[in-house]
C-alpha cells in the first residue's frame, strides 16, 4: 500500500477522535485560532482578500468579523488570511509551520456549509493534523530549509484530508482529494514580511477544500502523489528528505496532537523570535534588570531563524513580525508584548528605534549549530551586558508555549481577551467564550460562525 493510501485508510477508517487529551488540546486550538482570526479579520491583507472575493457570489459560510456570506471556499481563504495575518498563530513541528490557521478556517467553513457539529469539526481538524504530520515528517526540516512556506505547499493537502473526513469519504476519494491538493502545493518564504504571507493560509484552507470537491465531482489524480518520482518529495526536497516510512507506520498512534502538541504563541510574531525574548525576559526577572542596567544584547540562532528573521530596521507592522530587533526591544521595554504594539503607529516609536544599535543576531555556525530537538528546532542563546560590565547568558530550546513548556489557562485567556479588544459588545464575547469552552457540545457549527461573524468592532 503507498504512503498516500496508508494515510487515507487511516482518515477514513480511525475511531471518533475528539476524545482524551486530544480534545482538550484540539478545545484549547480552536480557542486560541478563533481570537487570531478575530484579531486579524481588520488586517489589511484580510480586508483586500475578502476585495477580491466578495463578488464572486454568495454562499454559507461566515466571514468572520463582517455580515458576508461566501462559498465555503472562498470564506476559508479569507478567514484563513485573517488567522495567519497578525502571525499570532500556531506552529506545528511537524508541519515546521500553521497547521491551524489553514485546517480551522476550512472544516469550520465546511463545517457550516455541511451544518455540521462541534464534535465532527473538531473529528475533522485532528485527521488533517494527523495527515500533515506525516507528509510533513517525510520531508522536513529540508523542504522548509530550500525555502518553501510549509504552511502553503503541505497545508492545502492536509486541509484536503481534514474535508474527506468530514465529508465521509472513502478511501479512495480521500487520496484523490490529497493527490489534488499536493498539485496546489506552492509557495516560497520569500513572501515574508508581505501580505501573500498571511494569504497562504487563506489559499491553502481553500484549496483543500476546492480539492474535496473535485475529488467529489470525480476528477482523478496520480494515486500516489508523495514517494515516487516527480512526487512531492522527490520535486520539493530530493534526497535530503527523511521519507515518510517512519512517520505512516505511526500515523494516529497516539495522535500526533497528543505526540507533538502546537506551538501557540504567547508573541505576536515570528516563532523565531520567541526562545531569544523568552530568555531574555527571564534573565531580566533573574537579575531584577531594568532597561537603564542594560547596554547591550546579542542573540544567537540557528540558520533557519537567521534567514526568517530578515528585517533588522523594519519600516511596516508586517516587517516588524519578522525582525529580532523589533522584538527585543520590546522586550526590553515593556517585558511583554501585545497587538497593539504591532500595528502601524506603534513601529516607528524612537524609544524602541534607540535600542537597535545595542542589538545584534548572530548565526551559530553551521558546523557547530545550537541543539534542537522535537518542538525545540528553533533554539536560542541570549547574551546580555550590563553597563556596569557584567555578562549574563541564558539558552533556551523551547519556546513558552510548546507541549513540554505550555500556556497556563490564565495566560491562555489572556491572549484571547488580547485578540478581543476590538470588539464592542462585551456581551458577545462572553458568548464567544462559553461556545469555545464547550466546542464539542455545539450541536450546528453554524452558530458560533454567526457569533463571529455580527460582532461589532470599534
Amino acid at each position: 500500500m503507498s504512503i498516500t493510501a496508508k494515510i487515507s485508510e487511516w482518515v477514513c477508517g480511525a475511531s471518533p477522535l475528539a476524545n482524551g487529551k486530544t480534545l482538550g488540546l484540539a478545545r484549547n486550538a480552536m480557542i486560541d485560532i478563533v481570537g487570531c482570526m478575530v484579531a486579524g479579520a481588520t488586517d489589511e491583507a484580510t480586508r483586500r482578500a475578502l476585495a477580491a472575493v466578495i463578488d464572486l457570489g454568495a454562499g454559507p459560510a461566515h466571514v468572520v468579523g463582517g455580515g458576508a456570506r461566501l462559498p465555503a471556499p472562498q470564506a476559508a481563504l479569507v478567514n484563513g488570511t485573517a488567522a495567519h495575518a497578525l502571525d499570532f498563530d500556531d506552529n506545528y513541528h511537524p508541519l515546521s509551520g500553521h497547521a491551524t490557521a489553514v485546517l480551522a478556517p476550512a472544516v469550520l467553513a465546511l463545517g457550516e456549509e455541511r451544518h455540521a457539529s462541534g464534535a465532527q469539526v473538531l473529528d475533522a481538524y485532528i485527521a488533517g493534523l494527523e495527515a500533515m504530520s506525516v507528509i510533513g515528517a517525510g520531508v522536513n526540516l529540508a523542504h522548509y530549509e530550500l525555502g518553501w512556506h510549509t504552511t502553503s505547499t503541505i497545508g492545502g493537502m492536509g486541509a484536503a484530508a481534514a474535508a474527506a473526513r468530514l465529508c465521509g469519504f472513502d478511501p479512495e476519494t480521500t487520496t484523490r482529494a490529497i493527490s489534488i491538493g499536493f498539485s496546489t502545493a506552492a509557495g516560497s518564504k520569500l513572501q515574508f514580511g508581505t501580505m501573500t504571507k498571511p494569504l497562504h493560509a487563506g489559499m491553502a484552507a481553500m484549496n483543500g477544500l476546492l480539492a474535496a470537491r473535485y475529488a467529489a465531482a470525480g476528477i482523478t489524480a496520480a494515486p500516489e502523489p508523495l514517494d515516487v518520482p516527480w512526487g512531492f518529495r522527490d520535486l520539493y526536497v530530493g534526497d535530503g528528505s527523511p521519507g515518510y516510512q517512519k512517520a505512516v507506520n505511526g500515523i494516529g498512534d497516539p495522535p500526533a496532537l497528543e505526540r507533538y502538541g502546537l506551538k501557540v504563541k504567547i508573541h505576536p510574531n515570528c516563532a523565531s523570535v520567541h526562545t531569544a525574548v523568552d530568555a531574555l525576559l527571564d534573565l531580566m526577572r533573574e537579575h531584577d534588570l531594568k532597561s537603564g542596567d542594560i547596554d547591550a544584547i546579542e542573540t544567537v540562532v540557528n540558520k533557519v531563524s537567521y534567514e526568517n528573521l530578515r528585517f533588522d530596521d523594519p519600516k511596516s507592522e508586517m516587517e516588524a513580525r519578522f525582525s529580532m530587533q523589533y522584538a527585543v526591544a520590546l522586550a526590553v521595554l515593556k517585558g511583554r508584548m501585545t497587538l497593539a504594539d504591532y500595528r502601524a503607529d506603534a513601529i516607528g516609536d524612537p524609544e524602541i528605534r534607540a535600542w537597535y544599535p545595542k542589538i545584534t543576531m548572530t548565526m551559530a555556525p553551521e558546523s557547530d549549530p545550537l541543539p534542537t530537538d522535537v518542538n525545540g528546532r528553533e533554539p536560542a542563546e541570549t547574551r546580555v551586558t550590563l553597563k556596569d560590565g557584567r555578562m549574563l547568558s541564558k539558552f533556551m530550546q523551547r519556546a513558552k508555549g510548546v507541549l513540554q513548556n505550555p500556556l497556563t489557562a490564565n495566560e491562555m485567556w489572556s491572549k484571547f481577551d488580547d485578540c478581543m479588544a476590538g470588539i464592542s459588545d462585551r456581551g458577545r464575547i462572553g458568548a464567544i467564550r462559553g461556545a469555545l469552552e464547550e466546542f464539542e457540545t455545539l450541536t450546528d457549527i453554524g452558530d458560533l460562525m454567526t457569533l463571529l461573524s455580527t460582532g461589532r468592532r470599534h
